[in-house]
């Protein structure tokens, strides 16, 4: 865990450590997601579509789905 601190514009810096790390680079988009108390900063790829590719592989199949809904 890292501790910074909001400037008067309510901007933060990233630390060098973590930027390197998570290859963060001048220029690049993140998203700043609100989950519950939380902030998350997520970097987003140049290419929003190309991003999307492959989350879905460890998604059951309709037919899984259709066979736990029978089940209930």
């Amino acid at each position: 865990m890292e501790i910074v601190t909001l400037n008067e514009k309510g901007q933060v810096t990233i630390p060098a450590k973590i930027r390197r790390r998570k290859s963060l680079k001048k220029g690049m988009r993140v998203a700043l997601m609100e989950i519950g108390e939380r902030l998350e900063i997520v970097p987003m790829p140049a290419d929003v579509i190309q991003g999307l590719v492959g989350l879905g592989k460890n998604l059951p199949s309709i037919e899984e789905i259709e066979a736990e809904a029978d089940v209930e």
